[in-house]
């Protein structure tokens, strides 16, 4: 198969910078992630208005333009300092998760897995290092397993599905068969890894979220509701350079005795009324460039 040449670079340039930061120190490592961080920010202005705006329109004057200049920062070196963890994740040990506070949410997890007749669905939203949870739960036991989307470019596509699988959990692809692979692992015992608070492309279920309305898709409270099975919402944040933290909160379970639609959009608003409480107690710690921003309107075909 022949390759675009942008493709190429791309991988050489992902390759080459990837082997450096695995040999650096941690901290050292942080530092290269810092430095690009500020370049893409303070001069690129990569997305940095837009950040702004957004932090203006969930919080209206709660943050003054100062406060909000410095949250949209935090959050962007946060996202750099989480792909520079993603590239040395292969390092990782038990022993270095066990470090991390975030460790110390692992044995309820492993807990409830044990009362539950199947598995069930561990859902967080792009707060903190939110790799770094399904990483850590991993490496301390727990059968968890997630959906990634397939990249553009093959070779990266490759590269990162390596990376992905450097460790027990499993990395399925969102194609056609994504539906019954996910019912079919929860109801063998596994717990799926999941990210809700992303935009549906199509019309799907308007959910209150950040001051606004939120195109979401049923998928986490479909799949609760197929496999019968609890969703354990949790969110991650980051302290500091180094360490990261989790809550873990109680679960919501599917009511069979409401109508399937119902029942969907009630899970899911509960879900996301929890995510939105966290998210105004540490703003910078959430994720405000994402291209797909969640409050975007749908895509009119």
């Amino acid at each position: 198969m022949k390759h675009r040449p942008k493709h190429i670079i791309e991988y050489v340039l992902l390759v080459g910078t990837g082997g450096l930061i695995r040999i650096l120190p941690l901290r050292i490592a942080l530092c290269l992630g810092w430095l690009v961080a500020a370049c893409m920010h303070y001069i690129g202005g990569f997305r940095r208005l837009e950040a702004i705006r957004r932090l203006k329109l969930v919080f209206g004057d709660r943050f003054n333009e100062k406060e909000r200049k410095h949250i949209a920062w935090i959050s962007w070196r946060n996202l750099c300092f989480n792909a520079i963890e993603a590239i040395r994740f292969s390092k990782l040990t038990v022993e270095d998760v066990k470090k991390q506070p975030l460790a110390n949410e692992a044995p309820r997890l492993i807990q409830a897995l044990e009362k539950e007749a199947h598995g069930y669905i561990f859902a967080t939203i792009h707060m903190g290092n939110w790799d770094m949870a399904g990483v850590t739960a991993d490496l301390l036991g727990l059968p968890i397993f997630s959906i990634a989307r397939r990249q553009k470019n093959p070779l990266t596509d490759a590269y990162l599905n390596k990376a992905r699988n450097a460790f027990n959990m499993e990395v399925i692809l969102n194609d056609s068969k994504v539906l019954k692979g996910v019912i079919r692992r929860i109801r063998a015992g596994k717990v799926l890894a999941i990210l809700p608070d992303v935009r549906n492309k199509t019309e799907a279920f308007p959910i209150r979220f950040l001051n606004g309305e939120a195109n979401l898709g049923a998928g986490v409270a479909l799949f609760a509701r197929q496999c019968n099975c609890p969703i354990y919402p949790a969110i991650v944040r980051r302290v500091g350079w180094t360490r990261h933290e989790a809550v873990i909160f109680d679960p919501i379970r599917p009511d069979a005795s409401l109508e399937k639609t119902e029942d969907w959009k009630r899970i899911m608003q509960q879900m996301m009324d929890l995510f939105d409480t966290e998210i105004a107690k540490t703003p910078e710690q959430y994720f405000w460039y994402n291209k797909r921003w969640v409050l975007d309107p749908i895509e009119k075909s």
